[in-house]
């Protein structure tokens, strides 16, 4: 299947545009908070995008991870701020790398989107470009725990 490679990318840096512009409103003292009813924090929703992102562009096909390895014991699947025994990335860090990444996966990734991915993946998923879409609706979705989040925190701090 050949890809345009431009949609997607630019279906990549759009999504993205709307993920940075929600955490650029949030309130960075409450970045830690995790309100009742909720499992993780902003901050944790916010590292969790940039790990999974990552993970499906670089695991599937065995290729060096633009994070670092510790981003997968505070942001990886099953993770919550109630487990961590260190402190997290900072939310300075996580928003330069936030802002970065869609740039350095298009300049690392493109012409390789038809690549096969070397490991089976969920959904018959079997090349780069094929993953992409993939992504984006797990970065929705965390966007929208975010703004639930932030409205929530914005109510309590009010009441």
């Amino acid at each position: 299947m050949k890809f345009n490679e431009d949609v997607l990318w630019n279906q990549l840096q759009d999504v993205r545009g709307f993920t940075l512009d929600v955490c650029d409103s949030v309130d960075e003292g409450q970045v830690h908070d995790v309100p009742k009813g909720f499992n993780n924090s902003i901050l944790w929703n916010v590292g969790h995008i940039i790990l999974d992102q990552d993970m499906w562009f670089h695991y599937l096909i065995a290729d060096d991870s633009e994070v670092p390895a510790d981003y997968a014991k505070f942001f990886g699947y099953g993770t919550s701020p109630a487990t961590w025994d260190a402190a997290p990335p900072s939310w300075t860090e996580l928003m330069e790398r936030l802002r970065a990444q869609p740039d350095q996966l298009r300049n690392k990734f493109t012409g390789r989107l038809e690549e096969p991915l070397l490991r089976e993946s969920e959904l018959g998923m079997s090349t780069i470009g094929e993953v992409i879409p993939r992504t984006l609706y797990h970065e929705w979705y965390h966007l929208g725990y975010i703004q639930s989040i932030r409205r929530c925190l914005s109510v309590s701090s009010v009441g």
